[in-house]
């Protein structure tokens, strides 16, 4: 069950020699695959590209069981600093923990983040005091669990190309938890950075409140929320795709001038 080395789960890296770029952070176990159609979409507007990796991920669970708070957040400002050599302003998107990830790096970079764009970035997960009990007993007992069937196959865009771990490691999950409540939860008020907050009114996996959290708490003076109806994780269906890639488009030619 746990593989070692995901195929095809690589940092994308798309140079456009631009003065504006954007940052990507996938999510939780997953890998920057999540980011396949819209990098091509920002990089055909003539962005820079980048979307790395997070510490512990696309490569073996394994990896991802040892990997801390610390862990995330250093291999996050080296990303951050990586892109900066190339551009002047930093957009930076992220993906369910990515977002949170994102907002991190917002507090971190005030003045060469221009703004940043969340999609299902989780305050509190649905069933949220059933995976602690979960993570407490399993902690004891095994060192992962398998995830539903219906929390795996959710990717961003490209369902069918779906790459990321099929079991969550219980350490990282720790980890998880409490990068959301020390990090996200306790600075959002530092968080000036201009905001666009999305999020699937269905989302099976992030409790939908966590947006409406993320948008009554966050210091920014210019902050926006948009719902999708959609019943998938971080994500819209293919009938929304295009108008997911649209707004985030003007979001970015907004504020990026």
């Amino acid at each position: 069950m746990i593989k070692k080395n995901i195929t095809g789960a690589d940092p994308i890296l798309l140079d456009n020699n631009s003065r504006v770029g954007v940052l990507m952070f996938h999510g939780f176990t997953s890998t920057p695959r999540q980011f396949k159609e819209l990098s091509q979409a920002l990089s055909d507007r003539g962005l820079t590209v980048y979307a790395p990796t997070l510490a512990g991920h696309g490569a073996s669970p394994a990896d991802l069981q040892q990997t801390t708070v610390s862990d995330w957040q250093d291999k996050a400002e080296a990303d951050y600093q990586e892109l900066k050599r190339r551009v002047e302003k930093i957009f930076i998107i992220g993906v369910s923990f990515g977002g949170n990830v994102a907002f991190y790096l917002a507090r971190k970079f005030p003045e060469t983040t221009a703004g940043v764009i969340s999609l299902g970035t989780p305050i509190r997960l649905r069933f949220q005091r059933l995976i602690k009990l979960r993570v407490c007993l399993y902690g004891w007992l095994k060192p992962y669990y398998s995830k539903p069937r219906r929390v795996y196959r959710t990717d961003y865009i490209d369902m069918a190309d779906e790459m990321s771990y099929p079991v969550v490691p219980i350490k990282a999950l720790r980890q998880f938890f409490k990068f959301i409540k020390y990090e996200t939860v306790a600075n959002l008020g530092q968080v000036k950075t201009p905001a666009m907050i999305m999020h699937a009114t269905n989302d099976p996996v992030v409790n939908p409140k966590s947006a409406q959290y993320l948008h009554e708490n966050l210091g920014s003076s210019y902050k926006l929320i948009y719902w999708f109806e959609s019943n998938l994780h971080t994500i819209v269906d293919e009938n929304l795709k295009e108008e997911v890639f649209l707004k985030i488009s003007q979001f970015i030619d907004e504020l990026g001038k």
